[in-house]
């Protein structure tokens, strides 16, 4: 199925910006626009599931696994550990320079910065030839979803989460 009208009304998603809509409002928009096949894979890309899903939902998850494998390894390495024990499946046969380069960033909050951006990119090349179907609606939701969790993080967010963090550490050890 085409989506036409759907596409063209999304405002400009773009790295670095904020998200142009919150997720509650583009799930609404989709669940009411979506035909229900679509909507079936784009419940199995929210659930992380394979079973039953289209090339872009199981090429996205493989990407993100791989992704994430990649950087465990190379985190486990930096600190002596053994990656395999870390790893889910197996690291990919062929690893791209700038995800072994993300992996090097020792400050957290540039590191996940740098992995979206990584995943904006693959998104992006993965829909660049393809024109009002559903993968450009998944990558959309997909990219939407990251800039709304970079919109929820702020330095007074994270200090926060920190406090509630060491708070319920010391009360689990009695201090």
């Amino acid at each position: 199925m085409s989506y036409e009208y759907l596409i063209a009304g999304l405002p400009d998603i773009r790295l670095g910006a904020d998200a142009p809509m919150t997720m509650e409002a583009l799930e609404t928009l989709l669940s009411e626009t979506l035909c229900d096949k679509d909507q079936e894979q784009l419940r199995l890309l929210k659930a992380h599931s394979q079973n039953g899903a289209c090339d872009f939902v199981r090429d996205w998850l493989n990407f993100n696994k791989d992704l994430n494998n990649v950087l465990t390894a190379e985190i486990c390495r930096k600190h002596g550990l053994d990656p395999h024990k870390n790893l889910v499946g197996e690291l990919p046969d062929e690893v791209e320079p700038e995800v072994k380069a993300v992996s090097k960033i020792d400050s957290l909050y540039e590191r996940e910065r740098q992995i979206d951006s990584v995943r904006f990119a693959w998104l992006e090349e993965r829909t660049r030839m393809l024109f009002f179907q559903r993968e450009n609606v998944f990558a959309y939701y997909l990219m939407n979803e990251m800039l709304n969790r970079w919109m929820a993080l702020n330095p007074e967010k994270g200090e926060q989460v920190f406090r509630e963090i060491v708070a319920d550490m010391k009360k689990d050890l009695k201090i």
